[in-house]
C-alpha cells in the first residue's frame, strides 16, 4: 500500500491538473471569452505551463526539500529540457507511463497495457513548455525572429495528448512508491498500489485544491 501522505499529495496534484485542463477546454469551446484571441491564447498556454509543472513536481510528492529546490530552479529557467535533466537526477523515473483501461485477470488482479502512441511524450513535454514560454513572454520589438510561434499541435490536440498520458497512468515517486492513477472526467482522483488493481487504498483528492 502506498504511503497515504505521498498518495494524497499526488492525487491533489492530479486534481489540479484536471481543473486546469477543464479551464482550457472551456476557453477552446468558447464557453469563456476574454474578448481577445491574444488574451485567450495567453491564458490557455499559462494553464499548459502550470499543468506541466504539476506533472514534473508531483513525482517528488512529500519530499519538501527537493520539491522546493527544483521549483525555485524551474522559475529561473526558460528551457524545460534543462530542468527535466535536473529532475531526472533526483528521480530518473519521474515521467508518467500512460496505461490503457484495466482488464481483469482474476478477482483482485488487473492488467494494464502500456500505451505507445497518442500521448504527451517527454520530448513533447519540453516542447510544449518552451512554446508556452514563447506565448507568455512579451516579444522584443527589435527581435528579428519569426513573429509566428510554431505550436506543433492545436490546443485541442495538446489537451488530448495530456489526457491520454494521465487518464490512466503509473508513476514512481521519489520515495520509491509506484502508483497506478486514474483521473476520471469528474469526481475523485484514484490512486492504487501498482502491485494489484484491487481498490486496497484510494487517495482522495481534496475538493478545495
Amino acid at each position: 500500500m502506498p504511503d497515504s501522505e505521498d498518495a494524497r499529495l499526488y492525487a491533489n496534484s492530479m486534481f489540479r491538473v484536471r481543473n486546469r485542463v477543464d479551464l482550457v477546454q472551456r476557453l477552446l469551446g468558447r464557453e469563456l471569452d476574454l474578448g481577445s484571441e491574444a488574451f485567450d491564447a495567453e491564458l490557455i498556454y499559462l494553464q499548459f505551463r502550470k499543468i506541466l509543472e504539476e506533472i514534473a513536481f508531483s513525482s517528488l510528492a512529500a519530499n519538501k526539500t527537493e520539491y522546493s529546490a527544483l521549483h525555485a530552479n524551474f522559475a529561473q529557467h526558460w528551457k524545460a529540457e534543462k530542468i527535466l535533466q535536473e529532475l531526472e537526477k533526483l528521480n530518473p523515473n519521474f515521467y508518467p507511463k500512460p496505461l490503457g483501461s484495466p482488464k481483469t485477470i482474476r478477482p483482485g488482479f488487473h492488467h494494464f497495457e502500456q500505451l505507445s502512441t497518442g500521448f504527451l511524450t517527454r520530448e513533447e513535454f519540453a516542447a510544449l513548455y518552451d512554446i508556452s514560454s514563447q506565448v507568455l513572454h512579451t516579444r522584443n520589438p527589435y527581435s528579428q525572429g519569426d513573429v509566428v510561434i510554431q505550436a506543433r499541435y492545436s490546443g485541442d490536440q495538446w489537451v488530448s495528448r495530456i489526457q491520454r498520458l494521465l487518464s490512466w497512468h503509473s508513476v514512481q515517486l521519489l520515495s520509491g512508491e509506484i502508483l497506478v492513477v486514474n483521473i476520471p472526467p469528474s469526481g475523485i482522483v484514484h490512486v492504487y498500489p501498482s502491485s494489484a488493481g484491487a481498490d486496497v487504498m484510494r487517495a482522495r483528492a481534496e475538493e478545495t485544491s
